[in-house]
């Protein structure tokens, strides 16, 4: 599974921020598309912290997923040695 790297997402949202200050500095604010790209930005930025909130709970899922596998596994293997014990004992 792909990741997004934070320093992908940050080196976007550092020029979005620049692009916004020379905006205000320049104060033509007639300009539609650069309204346009500001949105945009927010929607990404948005987006990054879904993303990052759906990875923190995947993480977590396959935390569990691994930690229920390993005490299933442990069991399992406690059982499975019981059982061979009792078949060994009746053959006798």
């Amino acid at each position: 599974m792909q990741g997004i790297e934070p320093k992908f997402h940050n080196s976007l949202t550092e020029r979005m921020e620049y692009y916004r200050y020379l905006l205000q500095k320049t104060t033509d604010e007639s300009d539609i598309e650069s309204c346009e790209v500001i949105a945009k930005g927010s929607e990404l930025c948005e987006l990054y912290e879904d993303y990052l909130s759906n990875k923190k709970k995947l993480q977590e899922s396959i935390k569990n997923y691994k930690d229920f596998h390993d005490d299933l596994r442990k069991t399992l293997t406690i059982k499975l040695r019981d059982v061979k014990k009792k078949a060994r004992n009746q053959t006798k």
